[in-house]
């Protein structure tokens, strides 16, 4: 690994996952509270950091993501800007509970506590639910563990769905290219 991409790639993703984080962070701090808990706090800023360091290393590591010209890396860093696009307009919407229900950053949240819960009762079918109102407190350190696990499985339901956006309008980009260079031969001959 190349230590100039590797910090090229660092500042990149730093910027676009502290932006992209901002809407869910938002919802999770005020809207479920858990900025009265320290490490809900902590477990939150410890998953973004997860994320940033995640996507710096495979971006600077040989291979497709680390091609500026492969399909691959074109497509993720497309997805990023979608979601850089999708984030910013979602946080007028964080204004009032009735508007929040408009954000993937609030379905993808909740669809990873459900994913968790199901896979915490499928393990111990008495335990408590996953879920933050059951898992997670205001007053001690017994939720960081929930709320990380929380914010990674939302953080790559959000990159899943935006790699599948991305990829698709790279490649519709792409067959959109072709057929420009196949008219211009056409018109050529």
């Amino acid at each position: 690994m190349n230590r100039a991409v590797f910090f090229r790639q660092l500042r990149y993703w730093t910027l676009h996952c502290l932006i992209n984080a901002l809407p869910s962070f938002l919802i999770a701090t005020f809207w479920l509270k858990l900025g009265k808990s320290p490490s809900a706090m902590a477990a939150m800023f410890a998953a973004i950091l997860t994320f940033i360091l995640l996507y710096s290393i495979l971006t600077s590591l040989r291979g497709p993501l680390a091609d500026e010209n492969h399909l691959l890396s074109r497509s993720l860093k497309l997805g990023a800007k979608i979601r850089l696009w999708i984030s910013c307009l979602s946080l007028p919407l964080l204004l009032s509970e009735q508007s929040l229900f408009f954000t993937p950053d609030f379905w993808c949240g909740f669809l990873s506590v459900g994913l968790l819960d199901g896979v915490a009762k499928n393990f111990d079918p008495g335990s408590r639910s996953f879920a933050l109102a059951d898992s997670v407190s205001t007053n001690g350190m017994d939720n960081f563990a929930p709320v990380y696990a929380i914010t990674m499985v939302e953080g790559f339901i959000l990159s899943f769905i935006l790699l599948m956006i991305s990829f698709f309008a790279v490649i519709s980009l792409q067959a959109r290219e072709r057929r420009r260079m196949y008219r211009r031969e056409a018109t050529c001959r």
